[in-house]
């Protein structure tokens, strides 16, 4: 199975659950299930209106957003190829990604990451659009590059009229001409001696990896909840895989709402929208569980000896519930 094709099982199952939360001045905005796919194929419509062929790619840079997770499958949708840049990248760093894996459009987060890209395009001929998602498009873009520098929103209504005019012929033919088998996202290893490494990822690994997940572990802890109550929160940099698998692959397999946290989420504030949230399950890895066990004995160190082991206990639950 593709992952588009578990994306509209998923939709026909859960249309009006809601599916991704995001804050907006300072309140929850909510996607069902079937507002999303419709934002993803708006995505992946805009995709075809620009140009864009099977199998090439489109890097995407920045903090978890609802466009993050919009373009990665609007991507699937079109057979284009979803690639996660590192936020830490500089501008050789984000060249070496763009040119190894062919980019034709690469969707950033702010002017910052825009920058970065600006310096190294006359070095990326394959690289036709930038599309910025939470930022405004600077006046002072040379001349030559205006018309190729797009804003997020402009992309969608792009898509949504790509759509209208088409029926969605286009897009239904790159979706029959996908296969289990295909590759839908490149992967960049980190920490490893040499250039990043390049990990092809099918469609059936990720698909596959959800369903065996999800019968063996994934809702063991919470089997008498229903889809509607079933949480969790994206904070994992999207560039990881662990946080793909988790956050945009996995809770589609069982109608759960994925709320992302906000940027400044490892600086602190994580701990307030896990309170907030309550999700029914959470990923995480190492580090941050080390962090979370230096706030338990910190708390536990400011009582008296005797209620050390209380503090510990009662800060846990603080921390989590």
């Amino acid at each position: 199975m593709t992952i588009p094709q578990k994306m509209m099982e998923a939709v026909r199952e859960y249309s009006k659950l809601k599916c991704l939360a995001h804050k907006v001045n300072g309140k929850w905005k909510f996607w069902t299930y079937e507002e999303y796919l419709n934002d993803i194929k708006a995505f992946a419509n805009a995709l075809l209106a620009l140009g864009i062929p099977p199998f090439k790619t489109l890097n995407i840079i920045g903090y978890n957003h609802p466009a993050w997770f919009i373009s990665f499958h609007g991507s699937l949708f079109a057979n284009v190829i979803p690639v996660g840049v590192y936020t830490t990248n500089g501008p050789d760093a984000c060249h070496y990604v763009a040119s190894h894996s062919e980019a034709q459009v690469v969707l950033v987060e702010n002017q910052e990451h825009l920058n970065k890209y600006l310096k190294i395009w006359d070095r990326l001929p394959q690289l036709k659009y930038i599309i910025i998602y939470n930022d405004k498009i600077p006046e002072s873009i040379p001349m030559e590059r205006k018309n190729n520098v797009l804003l997020f929103q402009d992309v969608m209504e792009l898509g949504r009229k790509h759509s209208k005019e088409t029926n969605d012929k286009f897009l239904n033919e790159r979706l029959e001409a996908q296969r289990p088998g295909n590759c839908c996202t490149l992967v960049y290893t980190s920490g490893t001696t040499g250039l990043p490494k390049a990990v092809m990822l099918s469609h059936d690994n990720y698909t596959w990896a959800a369903h065996t997940y999800k019968e063996n572990a994934y809702w063991e802890h919470t089997a008498t909840l229903k889809p509607e109550d079933t949480r969790s929160v994206s904070y994992l940099p999207l560039s990881h895989v662990a946080a793909q698998f988790a956050d945009m692959i996995l809770p589609i397999y069982g109608g759960a709402c994925v709320y992302i946290a906000e940027p400044t989420a490892l600086q602190g504030t994580l701990i307030e929208t896990l309170k907030e949230v309550r999700p029914t399950h959470i990923v995480s890895v190492p580090r941050i569980w080390e962090k979370v066990e230096e706030t338990m004995k910190r708390i536990g160190k400011e009582n008296g000896w005797a209620k050390q082991k209380i503090g510990i206990i009662n800060s846990f639950f603080y921390l989590f519930f």
